[in-house]
């Protein structure tokens, strides 16, 4: 689930020139449970830097313990069989060469093209042996960003130079390929989704929108993102099962929102999950969770200081697992971190934040979640 790092990656050039339990407030910091769900193995991928850093390392955690892949970004992760795949970026240690990738248990498999540095990887799924990545690639041109996917390392173009879109996540249904993202159609971001190369809009013009991750349940499939009136400036999370649209609630409870936005989505029994943000006037974002359309903001509690994305989740045994990242805002110009504030990747365990990673300065973030 990875455009929504680049929210993040502008917060790490900057830095160097968070009521779950479906009745509760956000909970205080706790150390990581080992097991994070009993009988259960919780895999989440990102990345980190701390202050003995020179460059972001590409890791997963499995169950709240670090596995190091090497420089670079873990966007997104599933595990198949006890085989962990892990999709991302590698970088060397100047951090300006590297290549789109994904590793299989640490090995890691570079993909055609990806060493142009506009390559961005989103997404990724295994189908009978086969490993599909979603991502994004610039050609140069006046519509430069191409939404594509690779297929064991082999590209597939979506769109080409005269259409300017982005592929957010990928899914495999039936031997069906689905592809998730937005393409500019007469001057409007129009939230689509290809399958098998065919591409479908899931809105008119006379809305916005972007399209994240998918799901499936039979034949059925679901995808999360968001959708705002052209007309307008606020925008709505919502889920669109099979190609039909369902909002779903922003109204919150620590004030006015602008408008919120769902990254990830998972499927448990007849229940739909989100993950995602409420944005509230006057207040950073809250990171939220929706069940069957009911909101529960996790991090409203603190939101007058931190801010806090939630870009995916997953559920096992009524355990929800969140993942993410937050920050706090220094006013203090005085404090050695104004100019160096942190950025923590995180997990929510039915509403108890857990911090990845605790050392005082570090910039990292938690992008996939996959529970075996």
């Amino acid at each position: 689930m990875r455009t929504y790092s680049l929210l993040l990656i502008t917060l790490i050039g900057l830095a160097f020139l968070g009521c779950e339990d479906d009745n509760t407030t956000e909970q205080e910091d706790q150390q990581t449970f080992t097991p994070i769900i009993e009988g259960r193995k919780v895999y989440i991928s990102g990345f980190y830097q701390d202050s003995t850093l020179d460059q972001m390392v590409a890791c997963y955690w499995l169950d709240g313990i670090r596995v190091d892949l090497e420089y670079g970004a873990a966007e997104a992760i599933t595990v198949q069989n006890g085989d962990v795949y892990v999709a991302g970026q590698w970088f060397d240690a100047t951090g300006w060469n590297g290549e789109a990738c994904y590793w299989i248990n640490g090995i890691r498999y570079d993909l055609q093209g990806g060493g142009n540095p506009d390559v961005e990887v989103t997404g990724i799924a295994v189908d009978n042996g086969d490993v599909y990545v979603s991502g994004v690639r610039s050609d140069g041109s006046m519509f430069g960003t191409n939404a594509c996917y690779w297929k064991n390392g082999v590209r597939t173009d979506l769109t080409g130079s005269n259409i300017d879109a982005m592929a957010n996540s990928i899914g495999i249904n039936n031997g069906d390929v689905y592809v998730t993202g937005w393409r500019i159609q007469n001057h409007a971001s129009i939230a689509c989704y290809w399958k098998n190369g065919n591409i479908n809009n899931l809105h008119g013009t006379t809305y916005f929108g972007d399209a994240y991750d998918i799901d499936f349940k039979g034949d059925d499939f679901y995808i999360a993102g968001e959708r705002g009136a052209a007309s307008s400036d606020a925008w709505n999370a919502c889920y669109w099962k099979n190609g039909n649209v369902n909002n779903v609630s922003r109204n919150s409870s620590f004030g006015n929102s602008w408008g919120a936005t769902a990254f990830g989505i998972f499927l448990d029994g007849n229940d739909v999950y989100l993950a995602g943000y409420n944005a509230i006037a006057n207040k950073f974002d809250i990171g939220c969770k929706w069940k069957n359309g009911n909101l529960h903001e996790l991090s409203g509690s603190t939101a007058n200081e931190q801010q806090t994305w939630l870009y995916d989740i997953a559920v096992a045994n009524d355990v929800k697992i969140t993942v993410g990242f937050y920050y706090t805002f220094i006013e203090d110009e005085n404090d050695p971190l104004y100019y160096d504030s942190p950025i923590f990747a995180c997990y929510y365990r039915n509403g108890q934040r857990v911090n990845l990673e605790e050392s005082e300065w570090q910039v990292g973030e938690a992008t996939g979640v996959f529970i075996e």
